[in-house]
């Protein structure tokens, strides 16, 4: 890997459970979307969802690279608008519309129009990575219709095994409560180098089954359906004072009143 001696006694510690620097690129699968199965997980997670898009206007929140934009246009959304921050994203998002010949009825765009208002507001694998949640939940509720649902999925939250986003290059679950975040970020940079400081820098929000909730509930929204899904099959912890080491997936469904 080069540089070891330069590495914390207890950064050295950790690199004994990373990956081979080779390796060091490996991504968690599932990240891009098969054709034709852009809406498969939502609607596992969500019944009857493809029938929440007929005729409505639907705002995909973190729309990333956008391969669910035009899945909802096919669904049957009379509008849809994809939200992200990430500039490369966005191009890549937009440059698939286009591709697509679906430019008249999608937008891509920093931030959501002012003078549209949404019947539905999607946000998939994106909440664990927004470090001021409740004004990203206020600026969800300003774009939704009266009588709009917003649809929350994501994981893994912050205390799960896998919570901390570092299984790219280390092997060990619950890495970042078992090490200091100074320690982590440390051998982090030593795969991918980075300026970062904190958790936060790296858009990781910590945000936990505790934290969402709370953020839920300054909110103001009501939350009309709640789902927690555990690692491993063992959907039985997340009945019992475990559920935050366990809950690798929290998915929602929030109204407006």
């Amino acid at each position: 890997m080069g540089n070891d001696e330069k590495l914390t006694l207890l950064a050295r510690l950790l690199l004994c459970f990373c990956r081979k620097p080779e390796a060091s690129d490996y991504e968690m699968p599932g990240g891009q979307c098969k054709p034709g199965k852009e809406l498969e997980e939502l609607e596992s997670l969500f019944p009857r969802f493809r029938e929440e898009l007929t005729e409505k206007i639907v705002l995909d929140f973190g729309c990333g690279d956008g391969y669910q934009l035009a899945a909802f246009c096919q669904a049957g959304a009379s509008r849809v608008i994809g939200v992200d921050i990430n500039p490369k994203a966005l191009d890549a998002a937009t440059h698939r519309v286009h591709s697509m010949n679906m430019s008249d009825r999608i937008m891509c765009t920093t931030e959501p129009p002012e003078d549209v208002k949404c019947d539905v507001i999607v946000s998939k694998n994106s909440f664990e990575h927004f470090v001021d949640a409740d004004h990203i939940l206020a600026v969800m509720r300003s774009a939704l219709k009266p009588k709009g649902k917003i649809f929350i999925t994501f994981g893994p939250p912050w205390y799960a095994p896998w919570g901390g986003h570092m299984a790219f290059f280390c092997r060990l679950p619950w890495v970042q409560i078992l090490f200091p975040e100074k320690t982590v970020i440390e051998v982090r940079s030593h795969f991918r180098p980075t300026n970062a400081v904190r958790y936060e820098d790296l858009h990781l929000a910590k945000m936990s089954i505790r934290k969402f909730n709370r953020v839920v509930k300054r909110s103001g929204l009501r939350c009309s359906s709640l789902r927690y899904d555990c690692v491993w099959g063992m959907n039985w912890l997340r009945y019992t004072p475990l559920r935050e080491f366990f809950v690798n997936r929290i998915s929602c469904v929030l109204t407006d009143g």
